[in-house]
């Protein structure tokens, strides 16, 4: 599997969250509804448009407080310097951590989340760590290219 190991400086997420079933299979379908929700709902134009960007580009997605029921999914970006948010958005600090990060070039992340867990955690060595997961895209629709972000610690 392919991966790479990286220490991150603390940033800072914004974006337009939901709260998504913590069982994978549940997940895997109220999460592609709730990102077309934030496409119809105007929530991905607004982000791109105090990114400066065009609407149509892709976001990342950060997921993090989980309860044992649910977790939050956010889809944003980092925060940069000098932006100011609308109250309907919401900030995530990430803390400094290092990070398991599997790239795919298909993006097919539903099947690399069951690949990390089945295949990459029993046998690599490292333990995950309390802090936020990322689902991580780039390019436009259509074209794009996915990571996973999993913080991380040598067991």
């Amino acid at each position: 599997m392919n991966y790479r190991i990286e220490d991150k400086s603390a940033f800072e997420m914004f974006g337009v969250y939901g709260e998504i079933s913590q069982d994978m299979e549940k997940a895997f379908v109220e999460v592609p509804r709730f990102r077309q929700q934030c496409d119809e709902d105007g929530s991905v134009d607004l982000i791109n448009w105090l990114l400066g960007r065009f609407g149509n580009c892709v976001l990342h997605a950060a997921l993090y407080d989980h309860t044992g029921d649910t977790f939050k999914y956010m889809i944003g970006y980092p925060l940069p310097q000098g932006i100011e948010i609308p109250d309907r958005l919401s900030k995530l600090t990430v803390p400094a951590r290092t990070w398991a990060i599997f790239p795919d070039p298909l993006c097919d992340l539903q099947k690399l989340w069951r690949r990390i867990y089945t295949e990459w955690f029993p046998t690599s060595g490292y333990e995950q760590v309390e802090g936020p997961q990322f689902e991580m895209y780039y390019g436009m629709p259509g074209h794009t290219q996915g990571e996973i972000w999993i913080p991380v610690r040598l067991k």
